[in-house]
């Protein structure tokens, strides 16, 4: 849902090439009610709309049993400044509408056509001698605590959410962080590399040259 009908068509025409099925609203009076009848998937929400704001809706969406697996991501031209509130209130993830509908497209192949995780809502994670907590970046393993770089703190959570599947560099790289031209599959090589060196060999397994899959 956003207010510009230009990025609704746009959404719209590319969502439903890759084969989703799409409904589309520019205002906040009827999603709650849109939502209950059309029982999505994944919902896309904009932060600055007319009447409730996008995270109000997060919020209210959330309070509703039927909606708090769905997958809420949000799409805005707003700064990163609200990302963190939009985590707290209920968003799984946040991507800037700069970055283009190719990223956005990406993190939903993820969630919904490749199975995999992505709720960055979720603050802890505990798998076996490992515990990360999103509020400080920080992660507990094996009684020894590690502060980790932003970078290697999210790709960590995203194997964390993850645990054993079989993932492909590049699909870490627009899984994580769409397609910013500043992160490289070098880039998450080196991050995985730091993260081996800190927790060991046997947390993130090397498939081939260019597969990881983790294990706690």
């Amino acid at each position: 849902m956003d207010d510009d009908e230009d990025i609704l068509d746009l959404l719209k025409y590319n969502l439903e090439k890759e084969g989703y099925e799409v409904k589309t609203l520019n205002g906040s009076a009827k999603v709650i009610r849109t939502a209950k009848k059309f029982c999505p998937d994944l919902i896309i929400l904009d932060i600055l709309l007319p009447g409730h704001n996008g995270i109000e809706l997060c919020q209210k969406l959330r309070s509703k049993d039927r909606f708090e697996n769905t997958y809420i991501f949000f799409l805005t031209a707003s700064s990163n400044s609200h990302q963190q509130t939009v985590y707290e209130e209920g968003g799984d993830d946040y991507i800037e509408k700069m970055m283009g509908i190719k990223s956005l497209l990406r993190r939903i192949g993820a969630v919904l056509k490749g199975d995999f995780v992505i709720r960055k809502r979720i603050t802890n994670i505990q798998v076996g001698n490992l515990h990360l907590d999103r509020h400080t970046n920080s992660v507990s393993f094996k009684g020894n605590i590690f502060k980790l770089s932003k970078p290697e703190f999210e790709l960590l959570f995203f194997f964390a959410q993850n645990p054993g599947k079989d993932i492909a560099i590049d699909h870490l790289v627009h899984s994580m962080w769409g397609s910013e031209p500043y992160i490289a599959e070098a880039n998450v090589e080196g991050y995985i590399q730091s993260l081996k060196k800190k927790f060991g060999t046997g947390i993130i397994v090397q498939r081939n040259p260019h597969r990881y899959a983790s294990h706690f």
